[in-house]
């Protein structure tokens, strides 16, 4: 017993940062920039990294097999943040009334979508975006798909870090910028 507990503290030492109840959440929130730079700056978040979600083959409808989404894939600490905590930073991010896309990026690839990858994360997803119609009184435009498959694209990751001018021009040109974050209830 004791030869268990000291080979656990070990491990726990070796590793001191890594959480023992991480968790993953995938989120489209129509630019893959702004919401990589706003999760990364939420307490509890250990990594967020941007790609492309597209749905999985089995139960979609002919438009949705050949959509994709910009997307961020988020590492989480659940003890710290929840999945609640990162979709109200999501309905911040969005504009649930545009279908089309989200501020100066159209099209397809830039509608917001909440993906969410178990049974829990799709019963808040549903009651998030319920909650977001009740408040503002008619449909949103926002997807929920029950399966997708994330694919990182590692050449996006810290683009706006590393190009800060040319992202502060692209920012200002598309409005948007900076999110002024408030708490949710």
């Amino acid at each position: 017993m004791t030869d268990n507990v000291s080979k656990f503290i070990s491990v726990l030492l070796l590793f001191p940062s890594a959480s023992l109840w991480a968790d993953t959440a995938v989120l489209a929130a129509g630019d893959m920039w702004r919401a990589e730079i706003v999760y990364e700056a939420m307490p509890g978040v250990s990594r967020v990294e941007p790609g492309y979600a597209t749905p999985l083959p089995q139960g979609t409808t002919p438009a949705q097999e050949l959509a994709r989404r910009q997307a961020v894939r988020i590492d989480y600490d659940p003890v710290l943040v929840g999945y609640g905590d990162l979709l109200n930073v999501f309905w911040q991010l969005v504009d649930g009334h545009d279908g089309g896309g989200q501020y100066c990026n159209r099209g397809q690839e830039f509608v917001p979508t909440l993906l969410p990858r178990d049974d829990y994360q799709w019963r808040l997803a549903q009651v998030s975006l319920t909650r977001w119609q009740a408040l503002h009184g008619r449909a949103s435009r926002v997807s929920l798909w029950p399966d997708s498959q994330f694919t990182p694209a590692p050449e996006m990751e810290d683009w706006a870090q590393h190009h800060p001018w040319r992202f502060g021009v692209y920012a200002h040109r598309c409005g948007g910028w900076p999110v002024a974050l408030t708490s949710q209830p």
